[in-house]
């Protein structure tokens, strides 16, 4: 679907932005989607509240909301379909609905959906919702535009827009003061963004659906400055980079890091990395830039289950940066994946085996492969018979290798690891341990300090 030509008139139209999620685990994330799409309404003139369910009065706050404000758009931001854990699934559709519903019997303008879990099923959130338009991919340009052509009286046909993937213009960040206090309180912790798009062609990941894969880079001096206005201005005591792979081949990282550096910034952060291409001079520069931890998306456990996954890099490489992180003194936490492509009995015992050479690490590991449409994974599952085609993948459905199971793998894995701390499976186990720290004025994502401790 196109928009038409909006023909922009210069007076504002009243938008409500709401963040559905209401999710706390591993911790609260505040929504940077809509910090992103604020700053770009309000860059086009027009009037922007966010609402965070989850952060301010949950539904009945939402109502006053509606009533108070009175907007002419509705733009709903939906993070996550559910938490894509075998061992403990929980689904989150249930949470949109409610606020759907909500919205449409207190409010008659009419209602865009987007974000992240919106881009993977498109076709099925507007059957689900029954919204008025819906936006995949990056929605800044395109909403701008929406409302353009709202408050103009010209609005285009319901539908679904699609983004384009290669657009390159950033607009300014507009974080919510009220919303920010509530994840400063529980963590201390902001996120914010370097780069969009995946280039990598992982079997499971569903990044390059939402983002696109061509990467496009936000210039590294307005990083830093606003790492700095989150530290500065909101309160946060520890940040983290939300791109999908924040060591991109390109090295626009390092120069993140230099601007960083250049700021004087001294807030700890984290990311999630690839493990290769990682030279000690290029951790050395990242921890002099405030790097304190990696998420590092290591997926397959050994070489065998990497190649499966379509990683790029073998178990060498993990242990390679792994160990290099660790004479610098920077924690990881590897996610794992067991069931894979590749996968079977043996490796399995392998890749445990493999994951002890791993100085001081956590590992996160999760039974199964979450499967969604779109991916390598999914055409895959068809093909052995595991789902159909018309299969309905908002309840979740799980790829497990021939001759494996959920609980062949629940099994196994609990027998080696029951007890251990650095062990985290099933990962839910930890979330409260997370939340009660948070409480306890504890800051980030704590993980590390069950290697540091």
């Amino acid at each position: 679907m196109n928009l038409p030509d909006p023909r922009r008139l210069h007076s504002a139209l009243k938008c409500l932005l709401v963040s559905a999620n209401r999710a706390v685990v591993p911790y609260p994330v505040y929504p940077l989607g809509t910090a992103h799409l604020t700053g770009a309404l309000e860059q086009a003139g027009h009037e922007v509240r966010l609402y965070d369910v989850l952060a301010m009065e949950g539904l009945s706050g939402l109502k006053r909301e509606l009533r108070d404000f009175s907007p002419a758009l509705v733009g709903i931001s939906i993070r996550n379909i559910d938490n894509v854990d075998s061992a403990d699934p929980v689904s989150f559709i249930d949470d949109v609905r409610q606020v759907m519903e909500v919205i449409r019997k207190h409010c008659d303008a009419p209602v865009v959906i987007g974000g992240p879990a919106f881009s993977i099923f498109p076709e099925k959130f507007m059957e689900a919702l029954g919204a008025d338009y819906g936006v995949t991919g990056q929605g800044e340009m395109i909403l701008n535009e929406l409302a353009a052509c709202i408050e103009a009286g010209r609005p285009p046909a319901p539908g679904i827009i699609r983004s384009r993937t290669d657009e390159t213009q950033w607009f300014p960040v507009q974080y919510n003061h009220n919303a920010v206090s509530y994840y400063t309180a529980a963590g201390g912790m902001l996120n914010l963004q370097t780069k969009r798009g995946c280039p990598f062609r992982c079997t499971y990941c569903s990044y390059p659906l939402i983002e696109g894969r061509r990467i496009r880079y936000r210039e590294p001096e307005e990083v830093a400055s606003d790492a700095a206005r989150l530290v500065e201005e909101l309160g946060a005591k520890y940040l983290f980079f939300t791109d999908a792979v924040f060591n991109d081949p390109a090295g626009h990282y390092l120069l993140v890091a230099e601007a960083l550096i250049r700021a004087g910034n001294t807030t700890p952060w984290c990311a999630f990395f690839r493990p290769s291409g990682l030279t000690r001079e290029n951790l050395m520069l990242l921890k002099r830039a405030g790097l304190a931890g990696m998420e590092l998306g290591t997926d397959g456990t050994t070489d065998e289950t990497l190649d499966g996954f379509g990683k790029g890099f073998t178990f060498e490489d993990v242990e390679t940066c792994t160990t290099t992180a660790h004479t610098l003194g920077i924690p990881c936490a590897h996610f794992c994946m067991f069931g894979g492509p590749g996968e079977t009995r043996e490796t399995i015992s392998h890749g445990i085996d493999n994951l002890e050479r791993l100085p001081a690490s956590v590992v996160f590991a999760f039974a199964g492969i979450r499967i969604l449409p779109g991916t390598a994974i999914y055409d895959m599952a068809v093909e052995q018979g595991i789902i159909t085609q018309s299969q309905d993948l908002f309840e979740p459905a799980f790829y497990y290798a021939s001759g494996l199971n959920f609980q062949t793998i629940d099994s196994r894995i609990r027998s080696e690891w029951g007890g251990r701390l650095d062990r985290i499976y099933p990962c839910s186990v930890i979330y409260e341990q997370i939340g009660r720290l948070h409480q306890r004025g504890y800051t980030g994502p704590l993980w590390d300090i069950l290697v540091r401790h």
